[in-house]
């Protein structure tokens, strides 16, 4: 299994840290005159990345762009990403909250949030999977839930499933190193 070289943990990092500016994107589209949310922001994105990050609020999304690549984060959008790899299947079952994805220059990522997700859809989606080639490289279970890894080449994907809550975090992950 291939990890992320440092500078691109940076990145998704950012874009992790962004998806909880999801409620400030929330906050600044019920008070659109309000604009003190998204500089506060701004001012976060700037600290972070030492002012190289270019940072944009449109449409009910975030962009990000820094010189080793772009975040963007969708908010409420409740739809699977447009850019998703061919290779992924998607997961069907309960309801899309948000996404964010991320595009440095050696790795992709897209994280999709769902709701109200029963646990035997989770099973079945990772059955299916299997089925289908890919390996399971990880299996973890917590009172709290589970994380599953699977990897196809140089696709992986990691299901991390919250039982009480009936939410799944749903991240695929693309290396692009040769």
């Amino acid at each position: 299994m291939t990890t992320p070289r440092i500078g691109n943990m940076k990145a998704i990092v950012l874009g992790l840290f962004l998806a909880a500016g999801l409620v400030v994107v929330g906050a600044c589209k019920a008070k659109p005159a309000d604009q003190t949310q998204e500089s506060i922001l701004k001012d976060m994105v700037a600290k972070a990345t030492e002012g190289k990050a270019d940072i944009d609020f449109k449409n009910g999304k975030i962009t990000v762009k820094t010189p080793e690549g772009e975040s963007v984060i969708t908010s409420g959008g409740g739809t699977w990403p447009g850019d998703m790899p061919e290779e992924i299947t998607r997961f069907e079952a309960g309801s899309i909250s948000n996404s964010t994805n991320s595009h440095v220059s050696t790795t992709d990522t897209w994280n999709v949030y769902y709701r109200d997700v029963e646990a035997d859809a989770v099973t079945a989606y990772i059955d299916d999977l299997k089925n289908n080639g890919w390996n399971v490289v990880l299996t973890s279970e917590t009172p709290r839930g589970s994380l599953t890894h699977l990897q196809m080449e140089k696709l992986q994907i990691q299901l991390i499933y919250a039982p009480n809550k009936k939410t799944l975090i749903f991240i695929v992950i693309r290396d692009k190193t040769e």
